[in-house]
């Protein structure tokens, strides 16, 4: 076995259990190695659901990861991530540009930037979520690749967040990402880090409750990132840690060994929180990781 990302031989299994599959408390009926690779560190476990491009376009993937496919439910879910991919992105690189954004499900960031960008497109598997995303005019794909003969070129911003480690195939993602964007355009890509401050303090239990999941084939870090935007042509401009999940999570987790969202502990005060997080994303150790690629030489994020 080669790792996919260098082609390192170097390569461990790091998990040998039953993962996540679906929503929280759902796992697989079997144990499913995780591996990782020795020099750029990517960590991965082969496909366990086959047909991933029928899974994502169905309503399937929604149903077990939420529960339903319902619109109105998804903005109430997912509305909040909004002030969040503001903070990764600016705001106001999207004024008067043709953006994209890959894998964007309902729409929810993307209804955001309408008032703003010039125009948009939006790319999502969901077959159910594309007719939603049609009916508000947005110029709509299946797949990245489905847009290059109309936009190749063309985009002048890119986001994705939590998609790559979703795709078979990362580089080929970032090859379509690359063909999409302008020559002074730049893409802005989020994924989910191991959040190695909660696999040291609780091992196995957190990797088997939420981390490793069927859903996601992949958890990147910086070298892996970085590596696989070079090798897709781009210029990495910058790579920034950002930590979603705030010190009463940690708390809870550490408490009832298991999921415990944003609920907040009292004596967690703001500040306490503030400083949390900015200590985890200045030591690198944050649970959420964006890549700031372009054409250019220096993108200025």
């Amino acid at each position: 076995m080669k790792c996919q990302v260098c082609g390192c031989g170097n390569i461990k299994i790091i998990y040998d259990g039953l993962i996540r599959n679906g929503g929280l408390g759902f796992y697989t009926d079997g144990k499913v190695p995780v591996y990782q690779c020795d020099k750029c560190h990517v960590i991965w476990h082969d496909k366990v659901i086959e047909n991933l491009d029928q899974y994502y376009q169905s309503v399937e993937y929604r149903e077990s990861l939420e529960g339903d496919s319902d619109i109105d439910k998804f903005y109430q879910r997912h509305d909040f991530e909004n002030a969040d991919k503001l903070k990764y992105t600016g705001v106001t690189v999207f004024r008067n540009k043709v953006v994209a954004d890959i894998g964007c499900a309902g729409g929810a960031f993307l209804d955001y930037l309408k008032g703003v960008a010039k125009d948009i497109v939006a790319v999502e598997p969901s077959m159910s979520y594309r007719k939603v995303l049609c009916k508000k005019g947005y110029h709509t794909y299946q797949y990245a690749i489905d847009a290059v003969d109309e936009w190749q070129g063309k985009v002048d911003v890119i986001t994705s967040f939590d998609v790559i480690e979703h795709v078979e195939s990362p580089l080929r993602f970032m090859k379509d990402v690359y063909r999409l964007l302008s020559e002074d355009g730049v893409a802005i890509i989020g994924t989910p880090t191991d959040a190695p401050v909660m696999r040291k303090l609780l091992g196995n239990i957190y990797e088997q409750k939420l981390l490793f999941s069927t859903q996601h084939l992949w958890i990147f870090g910086r070298d892996n990132l970085e590596l696989l935007a070079r090798q897709a042509g781009f210029n990495v401009s910058n790579i920034k840690y950002f930590q979603r999940y705030g010190l009463s999570n940690l708390l809870g987790w550490l408490k009832d060994k298991a999921p415990c969202g944003n609920s907040q502990i009292d004596f967690v005060t703001t500040t306490l929180d503030n400083v949390y997080k900015a200590e985890l994303e200045r030591c690198e150790q944050s649970d959420y990781i964006i890549l700031y690629v372009s054409k250019r030489e220096i993108y200025e994020v």
